[in-house]
């Protein structure tokens, strides 16, 4: 499959308010991984209160003022895209998307996406990471597909900081999600290579603390969706 294969679709929906967007910022949701701990059905398309997984994070990243969207896939691209995106690819959506593969287009709406193919994502983390960079030459704010509990005021605090240095919220002493990577770190993750992702990279991040463990609740295995639900639940009922 071709490195080069990209294609920009846009969702409908959302809350419909009008956003000042960051043009300093892309947000990238990485979504390349096989999810082999969950079971043979693709994890970020199980069904989270009545939706995908995957599809809380992305329209998360939709309310959020950003100059642009990306969602990095590689194992069950197939699937993703024909349960979040259907109709983009046309007559084609139930078939093979071999041949799409190296295609470049455009679509402009509401919600535009970018999809980018991961082709190295039996590597982990840091080949998505690097797949981004290799498209995006802007500040990144980065979400993980798996991670469907992150406060949106979390990802807002976040974003308000993006300057020279990374940022991401921390639970517990524990850094989260979204992890916000500046352009100067851009030929850093471009020589990333295996599962590291970028931790090598932010020794310097700055640290808002945040008392919602939703910024580190990932989902791994199937009790996880439950058990994230408890947790998040509780943090943010009223006290």
């Amino acid at each position: 499959m071709s490195r080069s294969w990209t294609r920009c679709f846009w969702r409908r929906g959302g809350c419909g308010r009008k956003k000042v967007r960051n043009p300093r910022v892309t947000g990238v949701v990485l979504a390349a991984g096989p999810g082999r701990r969950f079971g043979p059905a693709p994890k970020l398309l199980a069904p989270l209160e009545g939706k995908p997984l995957l599809a809380r994070v992305l329209e998360l990243v939709e309310r959020l003022p950003l100059a642009e969207r990306v969602l990095v896939l590689g194992a069950h691209a197939q699937e993703i895209l024909a349960a979040l995106f259907p109709g983009a690819f046309g007559e084609s959506a139930h078939a093979s998307f071999l041949s799409l593969w190296g295609e470049r287009a455009e679509v402009r709406g509401k919600y535009a996406w970018r999809i980018l193919y991961n082709p190295d994502w039996p590597e982990g983390l840091g080949s998505s990471l690097r797949r981004a960079a290799e498209e995006v030459d802007a500040g990144m704010l980065v979400f993980l597909g798996d991670m469907p509990w992150v406060p949106e005021e979390a990802a807002r605090a976040v974003l308000s900081r993006a300057g020279p240095h990374p940022v991401a919220p921390c639970f517990a002493g524990q850094r989260g999600f979204p992890v916000y990577l500046p352009a100067s770190l851009r030929p850093k993750l471009l020589a990333l290579r295996g599962d590291v992702g970028a931790r090598a990279l932010l020794s310097d991040c700055e640290l808002i603390p945040w008392d919602d463990p939703g910024v580190i609740l990932d989902v791994d295995r199937r009790e996880d969706l439950q058990g994230g639900e408890a947790l998040c639940g509780c943090a943010r009922s009223p006290r």
